[in-house]
């Protein structure tokens, strides 16, 4: 069920037209009626929308390594709930909303790609159909993560909304650990600062 209304949400139902010759060779990334991510899109919907204050954006988007990761800090450092932040991104980037916790990823849908990518982006692939791949975001990524991920699967890929601890519990249960190239060791600590930092912010804007 889950699974037909995603499909549906993504401009895919029973009738509908196959892709075109560009689409199929990757260039079919993103349905017209789907906005462009970034975490600059994010931030400025959540501020316009008085969802969450700006200098806590701010501070949690300086210490974002990549593009694409802002949902995850937020998440994590208590500013918004996971499920909530999903709604909303959803909404913002005309999405459909599909939190791991409510389908059944198939496993093989991530044959051909590299665990780094999916860990680094915590994407979870679902499954795949004649038009394609289909991803959950962690409430939300960037182009480029799934420009790579397009790349790797060799076919257009169709990003859903999901949950941040949903699609990290998934992968560190389902998929084999990928290891952490040595140029990157010091991001883990940024991480862990990130978090601080975020929590510290939060408290401060929002109270205890």
């Amino acid at each position: 069920m889950a699974r037909a209304v995603a499909d549906r949400g993504l401009g895919r139902g029973a009738g509908s037209r196959p892709l075109a010759a560009g689409a199929a060779k990757g260039h079919g990334l993103r349905r017209k009626h789907n906005r462009a991510l970034s975490d600059q899109a994010l931030a400025t919907k959540l501020v316009e929308s008085d969802l969450i204050d700006k200098a806590a954006l701010e501070a949690l988007s300086a210490r974002c390594p990549d593009d694409g990761m802002l949902a995850d800090a937020i998440v994590e450092s208590g500013v918004m709930g996971d499920w909530e932040l999903g709604r909303w991104a959803s909404r913002f980037f005309a999405r459909p909303f599909l939190p791991i916790e409510l389908c059944s990823p198939d496993p093989k849908a991530a044959a051909g790609l590299e665990m780094g990518t999916l860990f680094r982006h915590r994407i979870v692939p679902l499954w795949r159909n004649a038009a394609g791949l289909v991803v959950a975001m962690p409430g939300t990524s960037s182009e480029a993560a799934l420009a790579t991920i397009s790349k790797q699967a060799g076919c257009p890929v169709f990003a859903v909304v999901g949950s941040v601890r949903g699609n990290r519990r998934w992968l560190e249960e389902s998929l084999p650990p990928a290891p952490l190239p040595a140029d990157e060791k010091e991001e883990q600590e940024r991480w862990s600062l990130l978090f601080d930092v975020g929590d510290a912010r939060a408290r401060e804007t929002f109270g205890d």
